[in-house]
């Protein structure tokens, strides 16, 4: 595992995926002169994902056997920064795994998922003046049930053949730019049996911080912004960036569980993403004739997906999708060596690729899944310990107050009480 190897694929394979990189992000002149028939070799992060998703299924397909499990196909997630070229990536293992090992593959991601333009409009009017929520792309602008429930089906092991799953399509220039998803006659539909899932998306394995370990980071850059060291997380209120990771729960709880193994593009530095999201403009205006955006507002779009990278790549880096987070937090059911959920608990599922500015691979790092010893392994444990007196009392004083108050009163604080008690639960 790790180790990475050239090879080389076959002629319908070199233009595929010479011009899924001319068509998107990668186009660098050196990369254009270099990436050509007669001389290119496989990308050394596609060898590496390839390999990475070949060994784990050989493991995963063992694993169900030897406990006796139906057929499911292997899910992989995949991450990485605006421009990071993940979407190129996962296009090209797809085709691989079709044409050169006769795969069945469904290849979607979070952008499918984003809200409805209605349903975004309403999102924005509950947060006026957090601007990390008038637009899609955060944490909370994706359809959770959806996704739960397009990955039930995928899963299903009863499905039918001849039934399709529908994939939902999102089309981002439709009302003037704001986007919104088609009309599901407009749906892929894909046919079991599936044999590997391939799920991508910007912010894929971010997970909530703590309380107080958010406000710690929040004031060590607010610090740092007083001695000119600029960032973009403190040019949002604390109450908008708590909001923020409020929604990222859902996302733990809801759509991770789902993957398998993991695939992250890294990069060596943030300021990587502005180059990358930059080069990925001016090759667009180049190549489509179009207009596109200036350079100021290019910044700007990626200005606005800084604090999450600053909150949240940290401990992906660090411990890894399957780690158990280092800082207090309970160990989730998808999480460690030995998964509590039923899951695969394979070796090292997760795969760090860490890009240079030229998104060379520099490094090809397999994660173990570390966990902090005595830690606790289940959240209502975790929630419950030292805070019950004070939950207790709090939930009495409501419950007393709930019986003086009329019905629309009454439906209003029950909905306070529920943020504030999971807020108790966070905290504890």
């Amino acid at each position: 595992m790790g180790q990475l190897h050239h090879v080389t694929p076959s002629l319908s394979l070199l233009k595929f995926i010479d011009g899924c990189w001319k068509g998107t992000f990668f186009h660098s002149k050196e990369f254009e002169t270099t990436m050509t028939y007669q001389s290119m070799a496989m990308l050394p992060q596609a060898q590496a994902s390839l390999d990475h998703i070949l060994h784990h299924r050989d493991a995963y397909l063992k694993d169900r056997a030897d406990r006796h499990l139906g057929r499911r196909p292997l899910v992989v997630g995949v991450s990485g920064c605006q421009g990071s070229g993940k979407t190129t990536l996962c296009d090209t293992l797809a085709h691989i795994l079709r044409e050169e090992h006769n795969m069945n593959v469904v290849n979607f991601s979070l952008d499918d998922l984003y809200l409805t333009r209605a349903d975004q409009a309403h999102l924005a009017e509950a947060n006026p003046g957090n601007r990390l929520l008038q637009y899609r792309g955060q944490a909370g602008s994706h359809d959770m049930a959806l996704a739960r429930s397009i990955f039930s089906k995928l899963l299903d092991k009863n499905a039918q053949s001849n039934v399709p799953v529908a994939i939902p399509s999102y089309d981002k220039s439709l009302f003037g730019g704001l986007g919104d998803r088609l009309p599901k006659s407009s749906w892929k539909q894909v046919y079991p049996p599936y044999d590997v899932i391939l799920f991508e998306g910007w912010m894929l394995g971010f997970k909530p911080l703590l309380n107080e370990q958010l406000e710690h980071v929040y004031r060590q850059k607010s610090q740092e912004n007083q001695q000119g060291h600029k960032n973009q997380l403190t040019e949002h209120p604390l109450a908008h960036i708590e909001k923020l990771n409020d929604k990222l729960v859902t996302y733990e709880r809801e759509l991770y569980p789902f993957m398998d193994i993991f695939i992250h593009l890294s990069p060596t530095d943030l300021e990587q993403v502005y180059q990358w999201r930059l080069q990925q403009e001016h090759h667009m205006k180049q190549t489509r004739n179009v207009q596109g955006l200036s350079d100021e507002a290019v910044r700007a779009f990626v200005d606005t997906y800084m604090p999450a990278y600053e909150l949240y790549l940290p401990r992906l880096d660090r411990v890894g999708f399957f780690g158990q987070g280092d800082r207090g937090e309970s160990l989730k059911g998808y999480e460690g060596p030995q998964r509590q959920d039923g899951g695969y608990s394979g070796q090292e599922r997760h795969l760090r690729l860490v890009l240079d500015q030229d998104r060379r691979l520099i490094r090809s790092q397999p994660m173990q899944e570390r966990v902090v010893p005595n830690a606790p392994s289940d959240p209502s444990v975790s929630q419950s310990r030292g805070i019950a007196p004070k939950r207790l009392l709090f939930s009495c004083a409501m419950i007393g107050l709930l019986g003086l108050v009329g019905y629309s009163r009454r439906q209003r604080l029950m909905s306070v009480f529920s943020t504030l008690t999971r807020s108790f639960a966070r905290k504890g």
